[in-house]
């Protein structure tokens, strides 16, 4: 956790020889994936609610063909209306330092959402 590592709350940061939490495997899977040529305007950190509605981060690889998930949770790569997760903020492709807001999947969705809970 980062409170363990860093003694706080929240820090990201790539993985140490410790290791690391969600955002900061989200971060290493985005290096490395630029380092192989993917451009960093297809490679969005985001933060979600997962399936449990806890805090979590993945990194989402943008296509042509659809948004896919990359999760530390699982070694799956799923769209990302597949994963269940509720979908809060993402970073904008053309100013990575600014998030957009997004509210979609997870509570977002299905008949309880559009009845307002």
């Amino acid at each position: 956790s980062d409170r363990a590592q860093y003694g706080r709350i929240e820090h990201w940061a790539l993985p140490g020889k410790r290791g690391g939490d969600c955002e900061d495997y989200a971060l290493e899977k985005k290096r490395r994936l630029m380092e192989m040529g993917v451009p960093g305007n297809r490679l969005l950190l985001t933060t979600v609610l997962d399936r449990k509605r806890q805090p979590h981060a993945v990194l989402v690889l943008r296509t042509g063909s659809g948004d896919y998930v990359l999760d530390n949770l699982t070694n799956k790569i799923k769209r990302w209306g597949s994963t269940g997760y509720t979908f809060l903020r993402m970073q904008d492709p053309n100013q990575p330092r600014q998030w957009r807001a997004l509210f979609a999947g997870g509570v977002f969705s299905g008949p309880t959402a559009s009845q307002g809970g």
